[in-house]
């Protein structure tokens, strides 16, 4: 889970950083078009990531059944990790593809093609799926915490806050809680306590 979140954040910091600013639709392709290669680094972090980070997760959630968590919670909880980056891959491949090509259909004639908007507007929709069910996941992990011993008591808590907080900040739409940078955050940080093998308290 650390590793995972260590490379989706080196997309997430690879340059050019105004196309995550800007809400002009030529202005994010024009710089998606004279930075393509970039574009693709910085989507094969963001998979990577995320394949990395999710099958680290399914061996934490195994080991704690294993420990005597609660099988219903912890299922729940990579289910919806999983069904999430369905969508996010889904929503990746579209950043690759189509706004791709409607980057180069902007820089050849001068115009955004009418039914880019559509599209994007659907593969927002679908990162929006992604970001609630990874909230949802996150929380769901720290209540099935609870049960381990050896994990610290503070963990759980900061799962549980961070993941159900998160479902209602991305809602309600506070900025802290948009980037999809920051729900690898509480992944990385169980990841370093259980490097560290820090005692329960």
């Amino acid at each position: 889970m650390l590793a995972g979140g260590i490379i989706f954040w080196a997309g997430a910091f690879f340059p050019p950083y105004k196309q995550w600013m800007t809400s002009d639709i030529k202005e994010y392709l024009s710089i998606i078009n004279s930075n393509k290669i970039n574009w693709f680094i910085i989507h094969g972090c963001f998979v990577l990531g995320v394949l990395i980070s999710l099958l680290g997760w399914q061996l934490f959630s195994d080991s704690l059944i294993a420990s005597g968590a609660n099988k219903v919670l912890s299922g729940i909880s990579y289910t919806a990790l999983f069904t999430g980056s369905i969508f996010w891959l889904i929503n990746i491949a579209f950043r690759i593809t189509v706004t791709v090509w409607a980057a180069n259909n902007l820089a050849e004639t001068g115009i955004v093609h009418e039914t880019f908007k559509t599209w994007m507007d659907w593969s927002n929709l679908l990162f929006s799926f992604y970001m609630v069910l990874a909230y949802f996941a996150t929380g769901f992990l720290g209540v099935a915490l609870r049960d381990i011993s050896w994990m610290p008591i503070w963990v759980s808590w900061v799962l549980i806050l961070f993941g159900f907080g998160g479902v209602i900040g991305y809602i309600v739409k506070i900025p802290l809680w948009a980037p999809p940078l920051i729900v690898h955050l509480p992944f990385m940080i169980a990841g370093i306590v259980i490097l560290l093998k820090l005692p329960a308290e």
